[in-house]
């Protein structure tokens, strides 16, 4: 059959859809564009409102392909499913097949037997090994790979850990042996994805710096590169490994969300402001030519004028080199839900505007005072031009 794949959300749905396709490729199947497809599949995102609007969307855009293109067969998968499946099947009859985050590589189940199937909510999220099958949708020289899944932490605004279960570490050998695969298919850049980066290993009596001293002996990857990394878990002994003369790029990704003690409590958090200033300068003065990377929510319920003003005030004397912000989602199923004084939309959106021009402004000085000096770097291809074989869109959120 003819199959084409959406794939929405975050980098960590991305692999989960390379995953989907790799078996449907095992399976005998054409990958190609929606228009053209017998099969769509579409893996949504659900994580806040804006994604979930998306998803909708999408699926609704998908659908009418049922009526105006070759498409026989509508499948809809990922977070969404997860946290919505009986009133997705409720709202859209014109879907085939709503499929669960825990079975995707037993996709060419439902096309082999043709047959309707329930969704039922089993244990979240696919682990899978090296050798499972995958088409890579990233450019050819870099890759994701995805050291565990769901999330053990309680931040009150989060429902993930609804959707992606409880975590689970992939044991270090297979992680190892994945990235030897992708090595030798050219993949130069790894960059290594988690909900809880800094958490891996606890479940399985490991952790993230016995992984990395595994990893680093892989001297065919050029860079290595860690997302999501929690400021709980940031250790001294991963913050001297970051230092090394190692394939481990001196860059951090560490969402922090926000720094007034009330409002971190009321996230439950579990790092203070004192800790993460102390974090932050730990980083700064080990780790030569650091990237660090974070994100905030603005709008938290009962944040005040004087609470923002202390975040834009970190957030200039931190200077980080990237960061974004997220006006708070009112996200039923989380803690934060059932908390009083709401923040006003209007308001929401005044803050994230500012916190954006202030934060502009930073990245502007930083990048200027980048000219004259010498970077390594990949080339992706010419422009206008792609490296992606395979006829597939994302998008993220």
């Amino acid at each position: 059959m003819k199959i084409s794949i959406t794939s929405l959300g975050c980098s960590k749905n991305l692999v989960d859809s390379e995953l989907i396709l790799g078996s449907l490729k095992e399976g005998g199947h054409i990958i190609t564009t929606e228009e053209n497809a017998d099969v769509i599949v579409i893996n949504t995102c659900g994580f806040i409102g804006d994604a979930k609007k998306e998803s909708i969307n999408t699926i609704l855009e998908l659908a009418e392909l049922k009526k105006t293109g070759s498409c026989k067969i509508l499948i809809v998968t990922g977070c969404l499913v997860e946290r919505y499946s009986k009133e997705l099947k409720e709202e859209f009859p014109e879907v085939d097949h709503f499929w669960g985050t825990g079975n995707l590589l037993n996709i060419n189940e439902i096309l082999s037997n043709n047959k309707e199937y329930d969704f039922v909510r089993q244990s979240l999220g696919t682990i899978y090994d090296p050798d499972s099958p995958r088409v890579r949708l990233t450019e050819s020289h870099t890759s994701y790979v995805k050291v565990s899944e769901g999330c053990s932490r309680t931040c009150s605004f989060c429902i993930i850990p609804r959707m992606r279960g409880i975590m689970r570490s992939r044991k270090i050998d297979s992680i190892y042996n994945e990235i030897l695969n992708l090595s030798e298919q050219g993949v130069k850049e790894i960059n290594l994805i988690a909900q809880d980066m800094t958490s891996y290993g606890r479940d399985i009596k490991t952790n993230l710096t016995d992984l990395l001293k595994q990893l680093t002996r892989i001297k065919s990857i050029e860079w290595i590169r860690l997302h999501y990394c929690y400021p709980w878990g940031i250790t001294d002994e991963l913050v001297d490994l970051l230092a090394g003369d190692n394939n481990l790029l001196p860059y951090i990704d560490m969402p922090i969300q926000h720094i007034n003690d009330r409002l971190l409590k009321l996230m439950d958090r579990k790092t203070p402001k004192a800790r993460i200033y102390s974090i932050i300068k730990k980083l700064k003065q080990n780790i030569s030519d650091l990237t660090l990377r974070t994100t905030f929510i603005v709008g938290f319920p009962s944040e005040t004028d004087d609470e923002f003003e202390e975040l834009i005030d970190f957030i200039k004397e931190a200077k980080f080199d990237r960061a974004g912000a997220f006006k708070y989602s009112h996200e039923e199923g989380t803690p934060s839900f059932n908390l009083d004084n709401q923040v006003d939309e209007d308001i929401k959106e005044e803050r994230l505007e500012r916190f954006l021009n202030v934060q502009s402004d930073i990245s502007f000085h930083k990048n200027k005072n980048l000219i004259g000096k010498e970077f390594s770097y990949f080339v992706e291809g010419e422009e206008g031009s792609s490296l992606n074989p395979f006829a597939t869109r994302t998008s993220k959120t």
